[in-house]
Parts: C-alpha cells; sequence; structure tokens
C-alpha cells in the first residue's frame, strides 16, 4: 500500500521538478503583454489589461480575460502578474522540449518571491499527469507543492505509467529473433 502512495509522490514530484528549471530561464527574458485595452495607473504603479490578453515570457504564454501587473514601489522584480479568466490559463515549453499546461480562474505569480499561486478551479497538467484542486501554490525556488480542496471537491492526483525504454524494447524484439 505504501508502495503506490510514494510512486504517485515521486511522479508529482517529477511532474513539477521540471517547471522550475524552464521558469527560471524564461523569466531572464521581457514580458510582453498585447491586449484590447490597457489602464495604467502611475500613482499605485498598476496597469490592467483586459480583453483577449497575451502575455508572453520566453516559452511561457498566459491567456486570460483581465491581467493586472503590479511594481511595488516602481521596483523591478517585485512585480505581482495577476491573471484573470474562466479560466485563464498557462502553457510552458520545458527544457526537455514538453509542454506544461496550468489553469484557474485566478493565476497570481510574484516574480520576486517565485511563487505561484492557482485559484478557483486549478489545474496543472504534463504529459498526461494532472494535478486539480480549489487552489495549488507552487514555491518555485524551493521546488514545493500544495494543492488544496474545498468543502465540495478533492485534490485530485493523475498520473501515467512510466512507458518502458525503447532500448528495452529493442532488445527484447531481438532476442524473439
Amino acid at each position: 500500500m505504501k508502495r503506490p502512495l510514494a510512486k504517485a509522490l515521486a511522479g508529482a514530484m517529477l511532474l513539477l521538478s521540471h517547471y522550475s528549471l524552464a521558469l527560471s530561464s524564461d523569466t531572464e527574458q521581457p514580458i510582453y503583454i498585447e491586449s484590447e485595452s490597457q489602464h495604467l495607473d502611475m500613482a499605485t504603479n498598476t496597469v490592467t489589461f483586459t480583453q483577449n490578453v497575451i502575455l508572453t515570457q520566453g516559452s511561457i504564454t498566459i491567456l486570460a480575460d483581465k491581467l493586472i501587473v503590479i511594481r511595488p514601489k516602481g521596483e523591478e522584480g517585485s512585480e505581482t502578474i495577476e491573471a484573470y479568466g474562466e479560466p485563464a490559463t498557462f502553457e510552458q515549453t520545458m527544457d526537455d522540449g514538453k509542454q506544461i499546461h496550468g489553469e484557474a480562474n485566478k493565476l497570481r505569480y510574484e516574480v520576486g518571491n517565485e511563487f505561484l499561486k492557482m485559484s478557483t478551479n486549478a489545474m496543472l497538467e504534463q504529459s498526461g499527469n494532472q494535478v486539480e484542486g480549489n487552489v495549488i501554490t507552487y514555491e518555485i525556488d524551493k521546488q514545493q507543492l500544495v494543492a488544496e480542496s474545498d468543502s465540495n471537491k478533492r485534490v485530485t492526483t493523475i498520473l501515467q505509467p512510466t512507458s518502458k525504454d525503447s532500448s528495452n524494447k529493442d532488445s527484447s524484439e531481438s532476442d524473439a529473433q
């Protein structure tokens, strides 16, 4: 009974460990934001983008109905990015070429703290492995993920079986001949 649980936890950690590696290289890239409308409040250092918002940074893409960028005290590197949608989505290409996909009604990324929070109908998926919950938080630098439920739905994790190495298949096919 303990062995399947250990495999499940190891799989969930493997799913997310690649995410942190790619995100660190992407955050060195400039952020581009496109939208139908933009509102800048210089007094609060807040920019609000609305209608068909597309944010790209390196291989990261966030699609949202509304996106808010807050730069407290005008300090670079301390930005907070909040994306809203039904759902707001993000995708990223990992260093190994695989895609990671996430979605939630609200995404909050604290750049300086390397902290991502996905809330309300949150889901994170890579290669068929998936974590769902009401809230998913991820401390990128510590590589720690927490998924939480609400009173209506439990946290769900789906882990796909690991495929056998193609070299093992080749050797077993040769043995059969």
